[in-house]
């Protein structure tokens, strides 16, 4: 539902729409790279939304018997139109919905559905164009790597165990050869593996450790960083070449609440780092200072762990949600940069009728204060988003 005056207490952003949430926690969001289209995972499955309607498009299926959706990735190919998404289910299942080719609203259909090896929460997933891989990862620690055929269909490439090792998240990094390396990121201790080659070999020198728990991660291969977000303290930044610690973007924390993961974003063109909190914020830092430039927030002290960014109609745009547990349905909020034409925006929002009255109001005011010989204040403030 667009809110035509949402305010908060950011000074760059303003409050879009509410989008009509799970029932329990939302586990995570993500958006379309043209931000056309958002998908949101909780405990209640998956929802797709249209974000040129902020409506939510109807499912294809139910996810009663596959627990709950944990993992999400959207599959960009230049010779896809649309782009069909993927996500993971805390039962194992890889699931796939695809659009509809037809007039009207958008609908999604459900393509496949398999079950990983040896199923268990699935924790990761990506993508990489360029070679047509889809990787995932689960709570058993094993990885497995699969091309894509024309019509979604999986074509299994190599599946590899990492014994006594939980894996948060995968991505794919820098090229070597002829294909990207693939980065897996251990929940516990921080360790980063490298797998490489048609057999996903580990490459030994690339292993590298944090001394942190990874609660998420987010990669800009072309600025050569990744982002990471540490439970305990809050998010923080690395080189991809040499693995060094770059920036630091700390996250206050309430006191006598327990540590959960936070999900982590890239935005304007990896000028600003965004991640949530305990405490009903969404904080958005500038990458190179480390400073605070804006906090979002959702109007509750509350748990705040999804959150993703992307550019929606060129306007970089924030969507964070709740993450509170068996309380009703938790909202998904949607943030819009301001264009710097706030009051005109808000004048085109209320319709001619009200417009009318306005400037009426506004002659009859100046009218009278023409008389006037002392200073007064503008009768019509700043509005300020």
């Amino acid at each position: 539902m667009p809110l035509l005056f949402g305010r908060n207490s950011s000074t760059q952003y303003h409050l879009h729409a509410q989008l009509r949430g799970h029932s329990g926690a939302v586990a995570r969001l993500e958006a379309t790279a043209d931000g056309t289209l958002l998908a949101s995972a909780g405990g209640d499955g998956t929802r797709v939304w249209d974000l040129s309607t902020m409506r939510e498009i109807k499912s294809p299926s139910s996810s009663a018997f596959r627990g709950a959706t944990t993992a999400l990735v959207w599959i960009k190919r230049e010779d896809d139109v649309n782009e069909p998404l993927f996500f993971g289910t805390q039962n194992g299942q890889l699931v796939c919905w695809k659009q509809v080719q037809q007039k009207g609203p958008i609908t999604f259909e459900e393509i496949s559905c398999v079950r990983v090896v040896e199923p268990a929460e699935i924790t990761g997933l990506a993508f990489d164009a360029p070679s047509n891989r889809l990787a995932v990862c689960h709570r058993g620690g094993i990885i497995q790597v699969y091309t894509l055929g024309t019509t979604m269909s999986l074509t299994h490439v190599f599946t590899t165990e990492l014994y006594k090792f939980v894996p948060r998240a995968v991505a794919f990094g820098k090229m070597t050869g002829n294909e990207r390396d693939l980065m897996v990121f251990g929940l516990y201790g921080g360790t980063i593996y490298t797998l490489r080659g048609p057999d996903g070999d580990k490459v030994e020198g690339e292993t590298w450790t944090v001394g942190a728990h990874i609660g998420d991660v987010a990669l800009d291969v072309g600025k050569g960083v990744v982002c990471m977000d540490d439970p305990f303290s809050g998010t923080n930044l690395y080189r991809l070449d040499d693995h060094s610690r770059i920036k630091s973007f700390r996250i206050s924390k309430k006191r006598g609440r327990g540590k959960r993961i936070r999900q982590v974003a890239l935005l304007n063109e990896c000028t600003s780092i965004v991640s949530g909190s305990d405490h009903g914020i969404v904080y958005i830092f500038d990458r190179r200072t480390a400073d605070i430039t804006d906090r979002l927030s959702i109007n509750a002290d509350d748990w705040v762990q999804a959150v993703t960014a992307v550019e929606c109609a060129g306007t970089p745009t924030v969507f964070a949600a709740k993450s509170r547990e068996n309380a009703g349905v938790n909202h998904i909020f949607v943030w819009r940069k301001n264009s710097g034409k706030s009051w005109s925006v808000g004048i085109a929002s209320m319709g001619l009728a009200c417009v009318g009255l306005i400037v009426l109001q506004v002659f009859v005011l100046v009218a009278a204060m023409s008389f006037m010989t002392q200073d007064v204040v503008s009768i019509i403030p700043a509005y300020k988003m």
